[in-house]
């Protein structure tokens, strides 16, 4: 099936057909119109010939994205849906793992000067990946920038370890334990920097044996969870959901019950936050919404439409479920 199919079978131009098959008809085709051509199109079982879209247009209709570690939930749901919001607007999404591929920016910025893709997102990418980009900065997107200024999106971090804080403050906890994550990111040091402000602001002690440092590996976090949890704190504020696991799990194995003695938030509300016993209170970092934006950002910007100067805020909340209650110990 081709486009003039589509186009006879609908009664309308081949040209209204190449706006909305191209995502290009907003605003120039009626919406009765677009979805009557798209109905047709699937019924036909149309599908587009990406090899003369390429010749036509010299660009490739892939998009890149960039992430720190794809063995993390969170990201798995951050890049469904951005396949999904990627795919409604004629595109696909290739994934880059940034963690296995030390030459993962200049392969990037390779593929975007031969056309190979349209353009790519990166989440929190380091200074030095983001220095690469600058030639083509036009086709790029970053989530998390280390660079004031160069942010497409930005999460609410200080007010999310506000209420973090603030939730557990309430709850009167004065022993507040911080869990970081051991990875040099901008993302987890402003949560540790967010942390530390929010406790000097409500005059609560931060005192250093009460943080911990860990990777997610199961073991090593298990362990750093300990030393943390014998410091004497009476909850811990978690950098991610998997370390707020590995402190269930050094809790259960020093005999000690959540939230019965020790109150644990985590940070990103994957799945596993309610799989835990009790469930896990935690930050939401809306991953749907995340995907959405970033790819929507990028496709304006290749597109040629406005995009605003300044970032897209996703904004996160606190989801407080059972593993947070009053000290008991």
């Amino acid at each position: 099936m081709t486009s003039r199919d589509v186009a006879r079978e609908a009664n309308v131009s081949q040209s209204t057909v190449s706006l909305v098959l191209n995502g290009k008809a907003e605003g120039r085709v009626a919406p009765a119109t677009r979805e009557l051509i798209k109905a047709t199109a699937a019924r036909l079982g149309y599908r587009p010939n990406v090899s003369a879209q390429m010749l036509r247009t010299g660009v490739g209709k892939t998009l890149a994205f960039a992430v720190p570690d794809i063995q993390q939930p969170f990201f798995g749901e951050v890049l469904v849906a951005a396949e999904v919001a990627a795919r409604e607007r004629g595109y696909s999404v290739l994934l880059v793992d940034t963690t296995t591929d030390p030459l993962w920016s200049e392969r990037l910025v390779g593929m975007i000067r031969s056309r190979m893709i349209a353009g790519c997102i990166t989440y929190t990418p380091d200074a030095e990946a983001e220095a690469k980009f600058a030639d083509v900065a036009d086709r790029v997107v970053m989530v998390e920038s280390e660079t004031p200024g160069r942010s497409g999106v930005d999460l609410t971090i200080a007010s999310a370890m506000k209420s973090v804080v603030g939730h557990l403050a309430e709850l009167g906890h004065r022993r507040i334990g911080h869990f970081a994550a051991l990875y040099p990111k901008l993302t987890f040091r402003s949560r540790r920097a967010a942390f530390l402000a929010e406790m000097e602001r409500i005059g609560l002690a931060s005192d250093t044996r009460w943080h911990a440092a860990s990777t997610f590996e199961v073991e090593v976090a298990t362990e750093a969870a300990k030393e943390l949890i014998a410091s004497g704190v009476t909850a811990i504020a978690c950098d991610d959901d998997l370390l707020a696991g590995a402190a269930y799990r050094a809790a259960r194995q020093l005999g000690l019950s959540i939230p019965g003695d020790l109150s644990v938030v985590g940070f990103n509300d994957v799945e596993l936050a309610r799989l835990l016993h009790p469930e896990l209170t935690t930050v939401r970092i809306p991953a749907d919404r995340l995907g959405r934006e970033a790819v929507g950002r990028l496709l304006d910007r290749l597109e040629g439409k406005a995009v605003r100067p300044h970032p897209t805020l996703i904004d996160l909340s606190l989801i407080v479920r059972q593993s947070t209650a009053r000290p008991g110990r």
